[in-house]
This record gives C-alpha cells, structure tokens and sequence, in this order.
C-alpha cells in the first residue's frame, strides 16, 4: 500500500504543482489593462470619494490604469447591476456602500436585476463611519428626547431626504420612525450634496446622512447635530450622542466595500483584496480617510462574506416592517 500511495502521491503532488503554478499566472499578470471600477452614485458623494483614493493607489501598485465610472440610481442598484453582468474576468469591478448589499434586495427583490447574494462577491471592506441626524436650525430640538417629542408633535409637517430608496440615510431615518410612530414624508435625491443643499435651504427638515457629509454642516453652524447612528459615540467628535443611547440598538453604519461578479476568478479576488487591505494600513491612505473622517477597515475573505450574509439577514425583517413600496 505504501508502493502505491507514495508514487500516487507524487503524482498527484506534481499535478498539483502544475494546477497551481497555472492558476495563479493569470492572476500574478493581472490586471494586463485599464479596469473598471464602477460606483453606483454620483460623483462627489463618500462612496466615489473613497474609492478614487483607492482606485489611485491600485493603479500605482498595480501598474494598469483603475478608472472611475459613475452610474448612480434607483439606490445603487443601477451600478451594481451593471457591475454584475459583466464579464467575470476581474477588469469590472465596484464599489458599494454595505447598505446596498443587504438592504436593496430585500426592498427591490425581482425588480433589482440580479441577485446579491448570488451574482456578486465581497472582496474587501475598507472604510466605516456612522450616519450623523443633523435638522435644519428653525426644528427646535437640541436632544434626541426633544426631537422624538417634536417629529410625533408634528405628523405630516416634515420631511427627510436620502439618496434614494434602501441607502443607509433611508433605513436610518426608518427606524427612527418604527420606534417613535412618527409621520416624516421622504425625498429621495441622487447625491448627497442634493440633500445638504435642500436641507440649508429649508426644502427638507432633516437627514440622517453620513458623518462626513453632516458633520462639516455642523461645524459651520448651518445645521444642528442631534446623534450619530452607531451604538457608541463617535471618536470624530464624542461631545454627539449616539442614538442608541435612546433608542436602544439602532445601527446604521456606511462602510465602503469592494465587490466583484461572482465568478471572477479566485486567485484575482485574493490578490485585489491583499492589494486593498495592504492600502487600508499605508499612513497615508489613513490619513485621507481621516480627513473625510472615515475609519479605516480591513475586512475581507470568509469574515467579510459571513458579515454581509449576517447583515443580509439582520435587515430583512427590518424591512419588511418598514413596509416600504417597491420602487
């Protein structure tokens, strides 16, 4: 038994050897052209930030060109669709907010295109931030008490603007109203820059959009601060409560994630992530996203993949209690 096992071993070892060395070849040259890398917003919100740093550094590591292509609506799911259909050869890409990975289908479901836990892969997290509930200056509410007081004094009279149906502004500002019993009408945008900009001008009351798009309105005085959506203060600026300190258990959190069509090849996937993920820890990368107050992540492989399946599955009663109209 030992005679055969050994040369069968060997052999199977050898074939192995060469299983190996074939695989990753592809892999070790690629990418051998310009790549794309599609976001499904607009262009100046936190998700097409984030990925042109990133974007700029794995051209520079990586020696091909990875261009930035804009297709924003219906919540993303525009781009991502897209994104999913092409060929699944590692030269499309995209980049997401985790809220349109685990939220949209549970809102879109046949009407979305394709099918997220099926048509797409996770390959790397990179950034967090919580979202920030900031109101126009004439709502007069300071606390978060006071503002639950005000939105359910005042059924039918305010609005809340998102960049569009199933982004984390959307779902933020949902669980606000499952737990207050509040009447707030929502308005959907493009972009979030739309939303600061009605939200100044007084066409909106209030968003819960992220930290680094809310914050800086804040700072300047033309918004107030009422709390951060993530379950503990924010080390940006810990002076604003966390919402979860009223309304035990509400998380909503933006993070930027990289994602692939489900069959591109593994070795390309585990390259592009190790790239990302050596990024995420360059001092530099650090520093810009602290500049756009994110936090750095590194998350990827079976931890990311269980983290968006645990989610998927967290929000789905969410949802459906939110009984939100499909689009």
């Amino acid at each position: 038994m030992r005679a055969f096992w050994k040369p069968a071993a060997m052999c199977l070892a050898a074939f192995s050897g060469f299983a190996l060395a074939a695989a990753p070849a592809g892999a070790q040259q690629w990418p051998t052209r310009p790549v794309t890398v599609i976001v499904p917003f607009a262009a100046g919100g936190n998700t097409d930030v984030a990925a042109r740093i990133f974007a700029d550094r794995l051209s520079q590591r990586l020696g091909q060109q990875f261009v930035i292509e804009n297709k924003s609506g219906a919540g993303g799911s525009i781009g991502i669709g897209a994104m999913a259909k092409a060929a699944p050869d590692g030269y499309t890409l995209g980049v997401v907010t985790a809220g349109t990975l685990f939220i949209l289908p549970h809102i879109y479901k046949q009407k979305l295109g394709y099918d997220g836990m099926k048509d797409i892969r996770p390959v790397a997290m990179v950034g967090t931030q919580p979202n920030m509930l900031i109101v126009h200056p004439s709502i007069p509410a300071k606390t978060v008490p006071e503002f639950i007081a005000y939105i359910k004094a005042n059924p039918d009279k305010l609005s809340y603007g998102t960049s569009g149906i199933g982004t984390s502004q959307h779902l933020c500002m949902e669980l606000i109203v499952q737990h207050t019993g509040a009447k707030i009408a929502h308005v959907p945008y493009r972009a979030s820059n739309q939303i600061i900009q009605d939200l100044l001008g007084g066409q909106i009351h209030m968003t819960c959009d992220q930290f680094s798009t809310a914050y800086p309105q804040v700072k300047a005085g033309k918004a107030n601060a009422i709390a951060v959506s993530s379950l503990e203060r924010y080390d940006f600026d810990k002076s604003i409560p966390a919402l979860a300190e009223s309304i035990p258990g509400l998380e909503v959190t933006w993070a930027a994630v990289f994602i692939t069509p489900r069959d591109v090849p593994e070795a390309i996937r585990t390259k592009l992530a190790a790239e990302l993920i050596a990024i995420t820890k360059e001092p530099a990368i650090i520093e810009k996203l602290k500049g756009l107050t994110v936090t750095p992540t590194s998350l990827s492989g079976a931890e990311l993949e269980k983290k968006v399946l645990d989610d998927f599955n967290k929000w789905k009663p969410i949802v459906e209690r939110a009984n939100i109209p499909q689009p």
